[in-house]
C-alpha cells in the first residue's frame, strides 16, 4: 500500500484520484497477495502483463484506468524494494525493512532507479513509511522554509526545523505539513 500510494500521489491534485484507485485495489486484489505484498504485487503485474508489455491491462486490473505509466512505475518500485527487503532484511516483515530502507537508503541512492520517480517521489516515499512524524518536501514546503528561514538552509535542517516546531505545537509533522500546504496554497490563489 506504501508503494501504491507513493505512486498514486506524487502530485498532491493526485490525492482525490488516489483514495478511490487504492479502495478498489484493496476490494479487488489485496486479498490475493501474501505476507509478502511487494514480491506478491511484482508477481501479479508479471502475470497480467505477461509478455505484450502492455502496462494498461495492469492499470485496469488495479484502479479500473489507464494510467499504465503508474502501473509500471508502480511494479518497478515494489520490485526495487522487494530486492532489498530480500538482500538485507529476508526474515523480517516487509513493513520493518521499509523502516529499515528509509533510515540507510539516501535519496540520491534512489534517485535514478525507476524512471519518473525522482526526490519527490523519495520524499513521499519515506512520508508513507514514517506516517505521522514526516513532512512531505514539495515546493509549497520549500517555498515557505525559503520565504520564512532564508534560502541558505539546507531541506535537511529545514524539516528538522518544521518537526521541532510541530512538536512544540502539539501537533504530528505531517498536520503541520497539510496546515502548510494550505496555507501556501491560498497564498498561491490570493
Amino acid at each position: 500500500m506504501i508503494a501504491m500510494s507513493t505512486v498514486l500521489s506524487l502530485s498532491r491534485k493526485w490525492y482525490s484520484q488516489a483514495l478511490p484507485a487504492r479502495t478498489r485495489f484493496e476490494k479487488g486484489q489485496y486479498a490475493y497477495l501474501s505476507e509478502k505484498p511487494l514480491e506478491e504485487l511484482v508477481k501479479l503485474a508479471r502475470k497480467i502483463v505477461g509478455d505484450t508489455n502492455d502496462w494498461k491491462l495492469f492499470s485496469n486490473a488495479l484502479w479500473e484506468n489507464n494510467e499504465w505509466q503508474k502501473a509500471h512505475q508502480l511494479t518497478q518500485l515494489a520490485e526495487c524494494l522487494s530486492d532489498w527487503c530480500k538482500k538485507f532484511c529476508p526474515q523480517e516483515a516487509e513493513i520493518v525493512t521499509l523502516k529499515k530502507w528509509a533510515a540507510s537508503v539516501r535519496k540520491e541512492q534512489f534517485v535514478g532507479l525507476i524512471k519518473g520517480l525522482g526526490p519527490r517521489a523519495y520524499e513521499q516515499l519515506l512520508w508513507y513509511i514514517d506516517g505521522v512524524n514526516s513532512i512531505k518536501l514539495d515546493r509549497h514546503i520549500a517555498n515557505f522554509l525559503q520565504n520564512s528561514l532564508g534560502p541558505t538552509v539546507s531541506e535537511a535542517d529545514g524539516i528538522a526545523a518544521l518537526k521541532a516546531v510541530a512538536k512544540k505545537m502539539g501537533i504530528s509533522a505531517t498536520n503541520l505539513d497539510a496546515r502548510i500546504w494550505d496555507y501556501m496554497q491560498a497564498q498561491a490563489n490570493a
